[in-house]
């Protein structure tokens, strides 16, 4: 249903479906996009219908055809981004119990291989047990899960993603002899917890619609069919994922929104699986839970009575009601706690202060606390306790804009760090020859925008920039290392980090005000960014990015103000928001409503989605250059949004300037699989944004 002349892009066929939503009529031309039978294209893209088929299949032969002469430019910045990698690499070994399991990469394979050793030998011991290069050749799209010894550490369940839709399987097998069971679970979110006897283990279903309802158990040797249901969410409001606490004498069942949660454990010490309610879920209230395992307590990190930025509180393990919680750490105003963990002697608290993270240890006998943290002016760190509940160590995360990660083991009783391993880049990289800082645009309302740079010393003043935003679920971009955009950077481009609100980088309220009634902020302050880019002098023309809701942002920009922006890209872009969140039988659609508002049942919503969303706002006006790109068995933003926004603003749009779509048909939410093939998305997107600006020398030396 699409027609295409000499040398123009394909053109959809209109065919107006309209419905009535609060007294308004809603036309949508392109409702054909939308295949009925969605559920089962997530399974089997080939049941798509014909005609969609061939206008996505003609789009991608438009951009395939008219960007062939990046080609050149592409499979530079593909080797300049492999030859940053260390292709054939060890992770660092994690103790488990009586064994140190560690995973391998080997040059020209997609995925890592899975190692052990036994405690009191050495790494070059290791043996392989389990190779995802080996079961991958069986797909033709293939994506790892999780691999989860029993706790005897004699058996390993695994999960895998065949279709990129994130319907996960679930396969065991037998690590004395390397034999595979018949067992296979379906439909799984891709998790697994073992019981403590190793007898089977639990997991999350996912139903048809894609939403993660049910909490069930397998016994080893079983079939799928005898699988036993222990919990099944009635509300398609909220979502389930399971855990263990770190000395794995608990299960967690979270069962979540994007405002309230509710936690139900099993006891793993006992024969029953009882699932226990912690405290019942009440809405705005969030909470999570670890096990201290030394004082019969539970510690809980929650927002209870207006703590927004969280505090961390304690409860005995018999008396788990909130009635019986008491205080332990406070909150603190605008400092945010953004994870923990407890360990036989210590407790681990990860905070951001003012956008910058720290980490902090309490020692259990004492109370006293100690401060982890860094002197660059901006950078990432995160924790890792890995699975020894007994250890004084961690390992901590560092890395900046400019600095390749570094990986510290930390003495939480000697409060020093060692070295355990750099992020090597095998074609060289020196982080003096970048600066990378922190600005603060004003928005439109006067609040501070933090905005991270990275840019080589030689750049000059008003040079190209790509602007990169999120802002939405509370998600904090991170300013880390990334060796790929060096090839932006290297070629004298700018690259710059917006952290508006509907991130969390400013604390929980950074996050609030950017949602709901107030969503407009996120693009307000995204705006507001550019702009004072270019007051600064620091930029000239600017490219955006943005992914999913991301690509919300990106679409709202470019409605708002696309005469600022010199092109965009929007990958798997969540742009037809308003139709979307009206239909309630979407995998994401009923637990998104606290994120987004009810359309459905709340006129205001409606008229506030409609405000904003980016297909319904396409107007008659000027689009700068855009790339747009899809994955057919995304289940979280489906590829209808993607193809409909484009096919809306080819027949609206008043310029000439390219717009591309392309949609990988052996793909879902997180685009192409294995570490190649992510290179090879990242060098096509760059090289389209250095096109598009007219950039195509080689990178600068050095």
């Amino acid at each position: 249903m699409s027609s295409i002349k000499k040398d123009s892009p394909p053109c959809a066929e209109k065919i107006p479906v309209s419905s009535n939503q609060h007294g308004y009529k809603l036309v949508d031309p392109y409702d054909w996009i939308r295949d009925d039978n969605w559920q089962e294209v997530l399974h089997s893209p080939n049941v798509l219908k014909k005609e969609i088929r061939d206008y996505i299949d003609k789009e991608n032969e438009w951009t395939d055809r008219k960007l062939s002469n990046l080609s050149p430019l592409k499979e530079v910045i593909y080797n300049e981004i492999k030859g940053r990698m260390k292709e054939e690499d060890i992770s660092l070994p994690q103790k488990d119990g009586p064994w140190f399991y560690f995973s391998e990469t080997k040059k020209g394979k997609e995925y890592s291989i899975l190692k052990r050793y036994k405690t009191n030998t050495s790494i070059e011991e290791g043996v392989i047990f389990h190779n995802w290069n080996d079961e991958s050749k069986d797909f033709d799209y293939f994506k790892p899960g999780v691999a989860s010894c029993s706790p005897n550490h004699n058996l390993l369940s695994w999960s895998f993603d065949s279709k990129g839709s994130e319907f996960f399987s679930i396969k065991i097998k037998d690590l004395k002899n390397n034999k595979i069971f018949h067992d296979q679970v379906n439909n799984t979110d891709g998790n697994m917890v073992w019981s403590l006897d190793g007898s089977g283990f639990y997991f999350i279903k996912m139903d048809k619609n894609h939403r993660p309802s049910s909490l069930w158990f397998h016994n080893i040797g079983t079939e799928e069919n005898e699988d036993y249901e222990i919990y099944n969410e009635k509300d398609t409001g909220y979502f389930l994922s399971i855990s263990e606490t770190l000395n794995k004498k608990f299960l967690i069942l979270s069962i979540h929104n994007h405002e309230t949660s509710e936690v139900r454990i099993i006891d793993q010490r006992k024969e029953n699986k009882e699932l226990i309610l912690f405290t019942k879920r009440q809405k705005g209230i969030e909470y999570s839970i670890e096990h201290d395992q030394e004082n019969s307590e539970f510690l809980i990190l929650t927002n209870i009575n207006d703590a927004t930025d969280y505090k961390i509180m304690k409860t005995d393990e018999n008396a788990l009601d909130k009635e019986n919680w008491y205080e332990f750490i406070s909150h603190k105003k605008d400092i945010l706690i953004t994870d923990f963990s407890c360990l036989k002697n210590f407790i681990i608290v990860q905070e951001l202060e003012n956008g910058i993270p720290r980490i902090l240890s309490i020692n259990k006998q004492n109370n006293k606390q100690n401060i982890i943290k860094f002197d660059e002016e901006v950078y990432d760190l995160d924790f890792n306790e890995g699975n020894e509940y007994s250890s004084n160590t961690i390992q901590i995360y560092y890395s900046s804009m400019t600095t390749p990660q570094v990986v510290y083991e930390y003495n939480l009783v000697e409060k020093k760090k060692i070295v355990l391993k750099k992020q090597e880049i095998p074609s060289g990289h020196n982080p003096k020859n970048y600066i990378t800082k922190r600005i603060f645009a004003k928005s439109k309302d006067g609040e501070k925008i933090p905005i991270s740079i990275l840019k080589r010393n030689s750049t000059l003043e008003n040079s190209p920039t790509l602007l990169y935003g999120y802002g939405s679920y509370g998600i904090s971009i991170p300013p880390s290392f990334s060796a790929s955009r060096l090839s932006l950077v290297d070629r004298g481009m700018v690259y710059a980090i917006a952290h508006i609100r509907g991130g969390m980088d400013k604390g929980k309220k950074w996050y609030k005000n950017g949602k709901k009634e107030k969503k407009i902020n996120s693009f307000e302050d995204f705006i507001s960014s550019a702009l004072f880019l270019k007051k600064e002098k620091i930029s000239s023309d600017i490219s955006i990015h943005g992914g999913s809701a991301g690509g919300l942002l990106v679409g709202a920009s470019l409605n708002m103000r696309p005469d600022i922006f010199k092109s965009a890209v929007a990958e798997v872009p969540f742009v037809d928001v308003l139709n979307t969140i009206l239909d309630d039988t979407l995998p994401l659609t009923p637990p998104e409503w606290e994120e987004w508002g009810n359309p459905i049942k709340n006129k205001n919503d409606f008229d506030y989605i409609s405000s904003y969303s980016p297909y319904d706002n396409v107007k008659k006006q000027n689009y700068p250059t855009m790339l747009v790109t899809s994955g057919l068995t995304d289940p979280r933003v489906t590829y209808w949004e993607a193809t409909k926004w484009v096919a809306k603003l080819r027949d609206i749009k008043t310029d000439n300037n390219p717009l591309f779509l392309k949609t990988y048909t052996e793909a879902g939410h997180g685009g192409m699989a294995g570490r190649y093939n992510q290179i090879k998305e990242v060098a096509f997107t760059y090289a389209f944004i250095l096109w598009s600006h007219g950039i195509l020398k080689r990178s600068i030396s050095g």
